[in-house]
């Protein structure tokens, strides 16, 4: 689930940033109906405009969205224009845009409708937002500052546990299930077992986000912060957070590649698991059909995240669609966005973006059985997401301390400090920097 957060100022965009799609004709059929700014229905679908999306990267070959403007495009009879600016550049590129009054009519941003939400149309206004999963809406597309609903997602991923088929048979282990999931105990134990007898190098490796980590943290009951009134206060440091992170280091030292956490490399543990260097991987959802097409060496799967002292947890997080208030053609945009999610349309979409569904009754089809099966198990994980996570999410703590969080966890588990060391001194920080007080 990959949300960052930032803030910085201007720069014009260069000429070279802009691709267009040419619209293929057609007259307007099938368009939809735009709504209006009150939530209602505008007279008639537009047609004969231009939609001005602002995307983060190159479309790239089973490109979703770009997939979906075309379609629109050729049925409306209304032409695109992609704006690319990358992830890092629209932190200091959109603030200079809205002053400008220079904005495109959408956004597909991981941040931009959460610190800016007054510069973006209440999704409310545009689609019925109980059609979607609330969480997925909570966390990726509701503003940090209220509890409007600025950003629809189209893209939803959550954390989840990948394992090498082969290296549980050969080490005589057996998968955990939904109904029967582990521990993080039993993980930790097994993943020594498939150290020794899978043949394999690592039992267990974990991506280098906190993100990572932190499901670790929310399983046992642990927080960055908590509620205190109508501020918060850190809990970072807590001793249930202590004791997770200790045990953490621990099982680098024992049943993962511990150069990967510590920083003495620049592998990454997804090749690891490729390669069938280690067992088990804690990733993101979105890596499945890559391991699908890549991966001849073993046969893999999928299973639940384990339970900690206070249940299971899972991180979701993902991109949105946003409309920005200030836009040159903001019905145009509504009506594309009402578009995409009427079942066909989405249900196409999601076909080629094969991942979970944001809405509530549209699945991913995957063409095999097995795939099938994972699929709902990764779904499912939605399910596990914390309130302990959620609190942290509203905070907006990264707006304070962000890389400085998992710094502090990468000295722990090189040695070069204690876990209690590690957490407390983020907590002096993060305390100091937000006004918050310390909960320890």
């Amino acid at each position: 689930m990959r949300n960052m957060f930032y803030k910085a100022a201007a720069g014009a965009m260069a000429a070279t940033m802009v691709m267009s799609l040419a619209a293929c004709g057609g007259s307007g059929k099938d368009g939809g109906s735009a709504a209006n700014g009150n939530g209602g229905e505008a007279e008639g679908p537009i047609t004969g405009q231009t939609l001005q999306v602002m995307i983060s990267e190159e479309p790239g070959e089973g490109d979703a969205l770009g997939n979906a403007l075309k379609k629109w495009s050729e049925e409306t009879g209304n032409e695109i224009k992609q704006i690319i600016i990358s992830h890092d550049d629209m932190r200091s590129k959109f603030p200079s845009m809205a002053k400008n009054k220079d904005l495109p009519d959408l956004v597909a941003t991981t941040f931009l409708h959460q610190l800016y939400p007054e510069e973006f149309v209440d999704m409310s206004s545009v689609v019925d937002l109980s059609k979607f999963n609330q969480s997925a809406l909570k966390i990726v597309g509701k503003s940090y500052s209220s509890e409007a609903i600025t950003g629809i997602p189209d893209q939803f991923t959550t954390t989840c546990m990948f394992y090498n088929k082969d290296a549980f048979a050969a080490a005589g282990i057996q998968a955990p299930t939904v109904d029967k999931p582990w521990t993080w105990d039993e993980l930790y134990d097994n993943a020594k077992v498939i150290q020794e007898k899978g043949n394999v190098k690592y039992g267990f490796a974990a991506d280098v986000s906190r993100a990572r980590y932190d499901i670790l943290m929310y399983a046992n009951g642990g927080s960055l912060v908590e509620q205190d009134g109508d501020s918060f206060k850190v809990t970072v440091n807590s001793p249930a957070n202590i004791e997770t992170l200790t045990r953490f280091v621990q099982a680098n030292n024992e049943v993962m590649p511990k150069a990967i956490w510590v920083g003495g490399t620049t592998d990454n543990p997804v090749e690891y698991f490729k390669n069938g260097d280690t067992g088990i991987l804690l990733s993101g959802s979105w890596n499945y059909n890559t391991f699908a097409s890549d991966i001849s060496k073993f046969e893999f799967g999928v299973m639940p995240t384990p339970k900690g002292s206070a249940g299971q947890s899972a991180i979701i997080g993902g991109e949105a669609l946003a409309i920005p208030a200030n836009g040159k053609n903001v019905e145009l945009a509504k009506q594309f966005v009402q578009w995409l999610f009427e079942p066909e349309h989405y249900t196409e979409f999601l076909q080629i973006r094969k991942e979970p569904s944001v809405m509530n009754d549209i699945t991913y089809t995957p063409d095999t059985d097995k795939a099938k099966e994972e699929f709902a198990i990764m779904q499912n994980e939605t399910n596990y997401v914390t309130d302990t996570f959620m609190v942290d999410e509203n905070s907006s703590w990264r707006n304070y301390k962000d890389n400085e969080y998992r710094d502090s966890l990468k000295r722990a588990v090189s040695g070069e400090i204690t876990p209690e060391e590690a957490l407390n001194g983020f907590a002096d920080a993060l305390s100091e920097s937000s006004g918050w007080a310390k909960g320890y």
